[in-house]
């Protein structure tokens, strides 16, 4: 593995100039970069000024350094010697004289036993590994700030949204309190507002309070105080995997720690071949040349001397030194595969956790969403039939609280799922790619090394979905029921769920083959199929409609419907020339966004199955999600729902160009 060495010392005072000047061009900037980009702003801001970024610099400016000196083991040595002194001695001629020498020496490493080169490899190593390094904490302080960034925007709301509150119950209690001391209302009633005022005016001071404590935690990141007046940050839904699995692919593919411990490895490694260099022997060529005015004995004249030649020196025994420092070296790589593989452990879990809370609080807030607006009309109308005598001002209040509290429960899931995302992002190491954050400040890897490392990260860190081991049925089939009756139409057969009887005949998807013997038991109706019941392919067929049911809310294929896709992997590998593309269609019902993601993830767990299990080349397979743009039935009923949520799989011959889809529910 060649480095490259065109990221010199100039280099490196440019970079970091241009880190340095980054605040003293703040203040020309901050205007238009807060209102273009305001994560980009702060986590620039952030990472110019931290001092744990900072500390991260330096130390991979130091390492290359230290590839500087690792590489003098290469070059020649030059000494120069000289020496002028007064001697007295009791024999001889003469008993007391000065004499003068001078010695020049050269020498040349000719073998060390590949010691020079493996320590130049390991401090090249090291360089790459203090790299990753910098951008990972890079990458966390632009988190941090970002975070920051959002939480203040969050409690700014809400303290918006307390004091509202508050003003709505200080109405209140003056109206009250007036109605008491005209004889009107019960003293009890003043009471109890004078309660809920007083709930009102703590919610307040509360939610100061954390606005105060995020702001002062922005002002420890970020280096100044949060401005009036903040842009909303918006972060594109592109950025979100479909799902964990090929995020975690993303992740062990970018992200900087993982990258650190897979280079700790290379370096702990040419450490170890360096220290079997010891068991090596030395060959060296070295040069003299010397003078001094007098020769041992005294006597007062110059003498010169001169020599050319080859050194050779192989250690016998030293004490067991250098099988200790092998064995110890072994050891040490050791330590730097397991600490790569508890990076592995980190990532999956700490990507896990951000991806379910991104998925979890995109799945709640629709609900939260419908009760904010609900608990707004229930607001106006219950304020509409006090004006005429149908409700009090208790009732008011009640269904003040109640706006109050949704209101605040969803703003809250808004900035949340936003901090889910930047989580996310970080753990993939596509935090600053995303901000746009300093590409012009750090080197490119290939600046570094001509030839990246390169690993198998499936075999490093297995990919495993938690979410996909928990069991959530019986949840799914109630909100299923509630919502659209998806699952009693088509999804859910009723012989998985109770044996058949043996004297009746039944088939749940009628396509002419019993429950029992059934082997895919959702094939469509008027779907030409086997003796199985299982769709039949062959070269000629076209508008095959397969059936793939899923759960509400869910993209797991549950493992009775892999015969479907099992057949089309079949299919394609009998036809080479086949390519298929495997497109997501959703229901009119409910939001659009989130049917349209729905759909993608839908195909892309059929496509992601023909490949990783059934082995269809992926240059073959593709999977597009519709959402709601083709809608087979373009309304909103139990018949329209069932047609209109489906997989369609659009197969292309790539000789001729033909077609057909297949289609499934």
């Amino acid at each position: 593995m060649a480095r490259k060495n065109n990221f010199t010392r100039t280099r490196a005072t440019i970079l970091i100039g241009l880190v340095l000047a980054t605040n003293g061009f703040t203040a020309h900037l901050h205007a238009e970069q807060t209102s273009l980009m305001p994560l980009t702003y702060v986590a620039d801001k952030a990472i110019a000024s931290n001092p744990e970024v900072q500390q991260a610099w330096h130390a991979f400016k130091a390492s290359i350094y230290g590839i500087d000196a690792a590489k003098s083991g290469y070059k020649p040595t030059l000494d120069a010697s000289i020496s002028a002194g007064y001697e007295k001695r009791n024999y001889g001629v003469e008993d007391e004289y000065n004499r003068n020498t001078a010695e020049l020496t050269l020498g040349q490493m000719l073998y060390d036993g590949f010691q020079t080169s493996n320590t130049v490899k390991r401090f090249e190593r090291i360089q790459l590994i203090r790299y990753f390094e910098m951008l990972s904490q890079a990458e966390q302080i632009a988190l941090q700030a970002s975070v920051a960034y959002l939480d203040v925007q969050k409690f700014t709301t809400l303290v918006e949204l307390a004091q509202k509150n508050l003003s709505e119950h200080e109405s209140v209690y003056q109206q009250i309190e007036q109605s008491v001391g005209a004889g009107v209302a019960r003293a009890a009633d003043l009471e109890q507002i004078s309660g809920r005022l007083s709930l009102a005016q703590s919610n307040v001071m509360t939610e100061y309070a954390n606005l105060h404590d995020v702001s002062a935690r922005y002002l420890r990141i970020v280096g100044e105080l949060p401005q009036q007046g903040t842009v909303a940050a918006k972060l594109s839904e592109d950025s979100i995997p479909i799902s964990i699995n090929q995020a975690l692919d993303i992740a062990y593919k970018n992200s900087p720690s993982f990258y650190a411990s897979l280079y700790n490895i290379e370096a702990q490694q040419a450490n170890a071949q360096s220290q079997k260099a010891a068991f090596h022997p030395k060959v060296d060529l070295s040069a003299r040349y010397g003078s001094q005015d007098r020769d041992e004995l005294g006597f007062n004249e110059t003498r010169t001397e001169a020599r050319v030649g080859i050194d050779v020196r192989y250690n016998l025994y030293n004490g067991g030194l250098d099988s200790a420092n092998l064995d110890q070296a072994y050891q040490e790589v050791n330590i730097a595969k397991f600490q790569r593989d508890q990076s592995c452990i980190e990532i999956r879990q700490n990507l896990q956790v951000a991806y379910n809370n991104v998925k979890i609080l995109e799945s709640k807030l629709p609900s939260l969403d419908q009760h904010r607006r609900s608990s707004d009309k229930v607001k106006i109308a219950y304020k509409d039939q006090f004006d005429i005598g149908q409700r009090t001002l208790l009732d008011v209040l009640d269904a003040e609280n109640e706006s109050f509290q949704s209101n605040r429960s969803y703003t809250a899931a808004l900035y949340d799922r936003q901090a889910a995302i930047l989580a996310m992002l970080a753990e993939m190491g596509k935090l600053l790619p995303t901000l746009n954050v300093t590409s012009d400040k750090f080197p490119k890897i290939t600046e570094l090394t001509d030839d990246p490392i390169a690993h198998n990260a499936e075999f490093i860190c297995p990919k495993y979905d938690v979410a996909a081991t928990i069991s959530r049925q019986e949840f799914l089939q109630k909100k299923a029921q509630q919502d659209n009756a998806y699952m009693t139409v088509t999804a859910m057969p009723s012989y998985l769920n109770a044996p058949a009887l043996s004297s009746t005949f039944s088939d749940d998807d009628n396509d002419g083959v019993a429950n029992e013997q059934d082997d895919c038991p959702s094939t469509p109706a008027f779907t030409e199929v086997d003796e199985k019941g299982c769709t039949k392919y062959n070269s000629n067929t076209s508008n095959v409609e397969i059936g793939i049911p899923f759960a509400a809310d869910s993209s797991v294929v549950r493992p009775e419907y892999l015969q479907e896709i099992a057949r089309l992997a079949d299919f394609l590998k009998s036809h080479p020339s086949k390519n298929v593309e495997i497109q997501g269609h959703a229901s009119l019902e409910g939001p659009a966004l989130y049917n349209k993601k729905l759909s993608e993830k839908r195909a892309f767990s059929v496509a992601e199955i023909l490949i990783q299990q059934y082995g269809v080349l992926p240059k073959r397979v593709k999977s597009l999600g519709y959402g709601i743009d083709k809608p087979r039935i373009n309304e909103i009923s139990v018949r329209a729902n069932a047609a209109n949520r489906r997989i369609e799989a659009v197969i292309t011959d790539t000789n001729t160009g033909n077609s057909f889809v297949a289609s499934s529910y």
